[in-house]
């Protein structure tokens, strides 16, 4: 029964997206749009099971160094002289290592979803742009 829910949920998923669109066929039922998605389903599913890979969408980096300066002035008097002295301290932060980023993705999802559509074309049915 989970891989029911499962293929019901991927048909689903094949019919979203930004602009609607609905399975059609003439003469046929809920009842065989059901089936005939879940059939062509579980088709695509048994040539393109899921295959999950772990792929690098990021690489690892080093940030940019800072460096921070402050001057600090003194002065002082000496038999009607002024002397003024200047002393800068300059402290430097390191980069930081920033790790690479990895995503985890299925690599047959793309082939599965085109082998149900055609699967669903075989059977009649037209994938239709439905305005909502």
């Amino acid at each position: 029964m989970k891989h029911r829910a499962y293929f019901v949920l991927m048909g689903m998923a094949l019919l979203s997206g930004c602009a609607q669109y609905q399975w059609q066929k003439n003469g046929a039922t809920q009842a065989d749009l059901n089936r005939d998605t879940y059939d062509c389903q579980k088709e695509a599913a048994q040539a393109y099971p899921a295959k999950l890979v772990r792929e690098q969408t990021r690489a690892a980096y080093v940030t940019p160094s800072t460096t921070n300066c402050t001057t600090s002035e003194s002065s002082h008097g000496n038999r009607g002289h002024n002397h003024a002295n200047s002393t800068t301290s300059c402290t430097t932060t390191p980069g930081k290592y920033v790790p690479p980023h990895f995503t985890t993705v299925d690599i047959n999802a793309n082939n599965r979803a085109a082998m149900a559509k055609q699967c669903m074309h075989a059977r009649g049915w037209d994938l239709v742009k439905v305005d909502k």
